[in-house]
């Protein structure tokens, strides 16, 4: 079966795939068996419908008509960011031609944990949009100090969101907060909300808090369009509003903030979006500056900034979005104003991994690498270390995000921003002109940019450093053996990675014998400390072979091949 234009099934999360029926046969919807029951369960299905270039019927008229289709139980189960336009298992769903693609993009309240989610039982709510490619309207001349307003959804942020890539759930939560914070702010005749529509998203550079900051706002003006006609967004550089305007700031701040009560006041069905970026440079705590006798000018910026987010407070259909690197400096007036303060913290091993992977897979949509036969894992699947980790590449590709910990260019901490473009600079740098690249390759290729732009980076180490050091060239030259996978070896594949049980046993006799020698004992029993010490030092390498998430059958095994002497592979698990 041809593959549903417009999916890349590298980026989902395949457990079960419906494609993979035996014969050839065409795909079909999972049943209830295939999903779990859909009794006493709770939720909302987003479904976002985006129409095709040159659309101009009604909206409204469309999603009613897709709605139909959902409540006629045509579709009984999606599956999250996964295309049912061109997908032959919806194909007697007789969608509107005029849907470019249909995608379920949350699911919220629900705790299935299956690859498809059934629709009965739970909320759908379907949002059709149409992406813009025009200039805003007029606009206040005061807010043109933030630019041209930009009406959303816009094409030029289509799938900023779905591309950034966080550690948890930050992107859900944020969305979700944000839409009951503007469905809570009342309407024409009700008493407003006491809260600020004000969110300050901080963390170091890189770290994507602008990304995050624009795909949220287009995230809202898609669901939120039943409620806001439209959407446009202003972006406001703090810095430069300062240095550009200095002496002037206050004045100017002002009137901005003037000009976008009026007009969300003029426009009640809109709703409009002030990002603000680098706020620190507006918002720097007064009371810092007074005791540094610093210029008055950035502190009456700082009142004027306080007193138009007070001014814009009543109006509901005003979010404003701040970004901070230095969330340390703000002023206290400021941060007591936010509804929401969010860190955004660099990205850790599973946002790494994901980052890296998707990176790789824009390649191969741009045919820098050849399309593989199977897809790389996601960082899900790489945990339980699989065999098709081994085939795929997942496992080189894990062990690559786990040395990008701490591990950036010229000794920096790595950032999302780097990472983002670790695949496509080290291709540059290390592909030969032309060469045909598999995704195995690319990898290994992006390895070896690493190693030389950043340094191998080396496990971490304690007491066995002083131990390594002692005159023992065993230990000093000792190298871990790479095993070859067969499908008999699942079982310890899936435990120990690429490496022999008996390594790692021999890892632990060498600095068992090494604590020996430093005490001047033979047949050495080591004190909890030392095993400690040696369970670090083993983690660390079976870690860096491609190990999964067992790694506390791992310490048991250890601790009794130590204690007692018990063979770290047990019958059966081989």
């Amino acid at each position: 079966m041809p593959e549903p234009a417009g999916m890349d099934s590298s980026d989902f999360e395949i457990i079960s795939n419906p494609g993979d029926s035996p014969g050839g046969h065409p795909p079909r919807q999972p049943s209830k068996d295939d999903t779990g029951s859909a009794k006493s369960r709770m939720g909302t299905i987003y479904i976002e419908a985006q129409v095709k270039p040159g659309y101009t019927g009604s909206l409204s008229k469309l999603t009613a008509k897709i709605e139909d289709v959902f409540r006629s139980q045509c579709v009984h189960a999606v599956e999250l960011d996964h295309d049912m336009i061109g997908d032959n298992s919806y194909a007697e769903c007789n969608f509107p031609d005029c849907v470019q693609s249909l995608r379920a993009v949350d699911f919220v309240g629900t705790k299935d944990d299956y690859p498809f989610t059934l629709t009965e039982g739970l909320r759908i709510e379907i949002n059709s949009y149409a992406l813009q490619d025009r200039k805003a309207t007029e606009i206040q001349e005061a807010l043109s100090l933030c630019g041209e307003g930009i009406p959303l959804p816009s094409a030029r942020f289509n799938g900023a969101w779905e591309r950034l890539i966080l550690d948890e759930d930050i992107k859900q939560k944020l969305v979700t907060f944000m839409m009951n914070l503007l469905k809570f702010s009342g309407g024409p005749g009700l008493a407003s909300s006491t809260v600020n529509r004000l969110v300050l998203l901080s963390g170091p550079p890189g770290t994507g808090k602008t990304t995050l900051s624009i795909g949220l706002a287009q995230k809202l003006s898609i669901r939120l369009n039943k409620t806001f006609e439209d959407t446009t967004l202003f972006q406001l550089n703090a810095a430069t509003l300062l240095s550009q305007y200095f002496g002037q700031s206050a004045v100017k701040i002002h009137s901005i903030f003037e000009a976008l009560a009026a007009q969300s006041l003029e426009s009640p069905e809109s709703l409009t979006v002030l990002l603000i970026d680098e706020i620190e440079s507006l918002a720097a705590s007064r009371e810092k500056a007074n005791d540094r006798h610093e210029v008055h000018d950035a502190v009456r910026a700082t009142n004027a900034l306080l007193t138009g987010f007070d001014m814009v407070k009543n109006n509901a259909n005003v979010l404003i979005i701040c970004t901070s690197n230095m969330s340390d400096s703000l002023d206290a007036a400021f941060i007591d104003r936010c509804s929401r303060h969010i860190k955004i913290p660099r990205p850790a091993l599973a946002a790494r991994y994901e980052i890296l992977r998707h990176s790789i897979n824009r390649l191969v949509e741009r045919e820098v690498i050849k399309v593989p036969v199977k897809p790389l894992p996601s960082f899900r699947h790489t945990e339980y270390g699989v065999p098709t980790d081994f085939e795929t590449g997942g496992h080189t590709l894990r062990r690559l995000a786990h040395n990008l910990e701490d591990n950036g260019p010229d000794g920096s901490i790595v950032s999302a921003r780097w990472i983002s473009q670790l695949a496509e600079i080290a291709l540059a740098n290390e592909l030969e002109p032309d060469a045909p690249c598999t995704v195995a390759e690319a990898v290994d290729l992006i390895s070896q940019y690493v190693q030389t732009a950043c340094g191998q980076k080396r496990p971490k180490r304690s007491l066995s450093t002083m131990a390594t050091e002692y005159d023992n060239p065993a230990a000093k030259q000792r190298k871990l053996q790479h095993v070859a996978w067969s499908p008999s070896m699942l079982p310890d594949t899936h435990i120990f990675g690429e490496i022999l049980t008996e390594d790692l046993e021999n890892i632990a006799d060498e600095y068992i014998e090494m604590f020996g020698e430093i005490e001047g004992q033979t047949n050495y029993r080591p004190s909890p400390e030392e095993i400690d010490t040696i369970e670090g030092t083993v983690h660390d390498r079976w870690e860096f072979k491609g190990g999964c998430g067992c790694f506390d059958i791992i310490c048991n095994r250890l601790r009794d091949y130590i204690e007692h002497g018990t063979p770290m592979k047990r019958a059966g698990s081989s």
